[in-house]
């Protein structure tokens, strides 16, 4: 008979790794309900139209979708989108603002096989709607960063910029969807950026890849623009990956240019302004003196200073250092003002772990009234693969204590015994089996942390063991909980 597998780019979690998935998201929600947000739950599927219009061009080539009852509905790729349709449809009305929310759930996307990412995926955020201004936003990193440093993930970087920096620098009478092009444009020349970074580190083959493919489809772009300066794809072949790294994000930077150029999006001296502010990030301080220069008279100063005053408050929470970058956009058009991630670089490359920002304008957008909005989510994959990495994180044994019971007569106290230890939680298992002292082996067989033996005999004590040490406990469950108890 034939075996069956998981569907492409998709997973079976096994016991331990259920286990670890269990561990993390239930830390996750200790933390987040200590600065007051509430659960949330919504359908695991939308139709096509709440994610297509609002969610940007890199969600909307993603959708796993499906038609049913003459209607196109998708998979849900992301949370925010059925929050802010939660909340537009009048259904928290009765509460007062703002709304503190926070989910755990599984969404989906479209992925390449192989590109280490997955089709189905779990997703945690949260979301802080009706309540405007920097304190806002500076909790929602706060209760992020927290969070990380519970699961054991030590001094990530936290990045945080404005995405209102270049929407005020862009021309007033450049319409909506123009604005998403050209943000959208930059974030993925900060994305390549970065990513060459890691790769003139790393030297990763996977990676390199990557580029190749995202470097063929700036080749398209250069080709549609009719681009022929001295950064053209066509006429460079690459050596290796090292070269990929140096000249890929110049004819990025060249071909976005083109494009802004050719589609009267950008006049050039806003371009290279747009340019050089993508490029700035760094510490606190530095950014600030060099951004202001830069922005000097222009409408974008204004931006600048809710930055700014978003950093302040996160400092007052003393969790870590801040590294301004006025470049992030997050791939995502309805973001107005706040972006932040939070991520970290070591021997396995850049690791990002969340990511949020503010996004003022969604909930009316959605027929909602205007509400302001901010939050953020986590890649839960990559925050599981460090908690692992960590070796902060064993997987807990299926039992606690396994009661032996010597006779079919002794099962029953067993049996009793096992309940009531259960109804104070105790992973108890029951059995009726051998009396001798038990081994590790016989410990590890049973999935036990201790072993205990129960002779049915009249005032008779049990036996507990974990394979090294044994001791007598008196056969009731207050004394074996409070034996259980010093040991944990």
């Amino acid at each position: 008979m034939a075996r069956f597998q998981p569907p492409r780019s998709t997973r079976d979690l096994p016991p331990a790794e259920a286990a670890l998935r269990k561990h993390v998201e239930s830390a996750f929600g200790r933390v987040v309900e200590t600065y007051g947000f509430q659960p949330v739950r919504t359908p695991t599927f939308e139709t096509v139209e709440l994610f297509s219009a609002r969610s940007g061009p890199e969600i909307k080539g993603s959708l796993l979708t499906f038609h049913c009852d003459h209607e196109e509905l998708a998979l849900r790729p992301e949370m925010t989108a059925p929050v802010c349709r939660l909340v537009s449809s009048g259904a928290l009305d009765e509460d007062s603002l703002p709304h503190k929310l926070y989910y755990v759930a599984p969404c989906f996307r479209y992925c390449r096989p192989g590109s280490g990412r997955y089709r189905e995926f779990t997703q945690a955020g949260i979301e802080c709607i009706g309540e405007p201004g920097a304190a806002a936003d500076a909790e929602v990193i706060a209760a992020a960063y927290r969070f990380l440093e519970t699961i054991g993930i030590v001094k990530p970087t936290l990045r945080i910029g404005n995405v209102g920096i270049f929407g005020q620098l862009l021309r007033e009478d450049l319409g909506a969807d123009d604005r998403a092009i050209v943000i959208g444009h930059l974030d993925r020349l900060m994305g390549i950026r970065e990513r060459c970074r890691e790769l003139a580190e790393s030297d990763d083959p996977l990676l390199f890849g990557e580029l190749k493919i995202d470097r063929m489809d700036l080749a398209s772009l250069q080709e549609q623009a009719d681009y022929s300066g001295p950064d053209c794809i066509e006429e460079r072949q690459i050596a290796d990956a090292a070269e990929l790294a140096e000249v890929m994000p110049r004819e990025a930077e060249a071909t976005y240019r083109r494009l802004w150029d050719v589609q009267d999006l950008v006049p050039q001296p806003t371009a290279d302004l747009l340019i050089a502010v993508s490029r700035l990030q760094g510490p606190l301080a530095s950014v600030d003196q060099e951004a202001r220069a830069l922005l000097k008279g222009t409408r974008a100063t204004g931006a600048l200073d809710e930055l700014l005053a978003v950093c302040r408050q996160v400092e007052m929470y003393g969790h870590g250092e801040i590294e301004v970058v006025l470049g992030i956009a997050r791939g995502f058009t309805f973001y107005t003002s706040t972006v932040f991630e939070i991520l970290s670089t070591g021997p396995r490359g850049v690791r990002k772990y969340c990511g949020g920002g503010r996004y003022d304008r969604l909930i009316g957008e959605f027929g909602g009234p205007e509400l302001a909005a901010t939050g953020c989510a986590f890649r839960f994959d990559s925050l599981l693969d460090e908690v692992r990495a960590t070796g902060a994180w064993s997987t807990p044994k299926a039992f606690e204590l396994f009661l032996l019971a010597a006779s079919e007569a002794a099962l029953s106290e067993a049996v009793g015994l096992a309940e009531r230890l259960r109804s104070v939680g105790i992973r108890a298992g029951v059995a009726v089996g051998p009396q001798d002292a038990p081994t590790s082996a016989a410990c590890a067989a049973r999935k036990a942390e201790w072993i205990g033996l129960v002779s049915g005999q009249p005032g008779a004590e049990i036996t507990m063991s974990d394979g090294h040490t044994s001791e007598l406990v008196a056969s009731d469950a207050e004394a074996v909980l409070q034996r259980l108890t010093r040991l944990a």
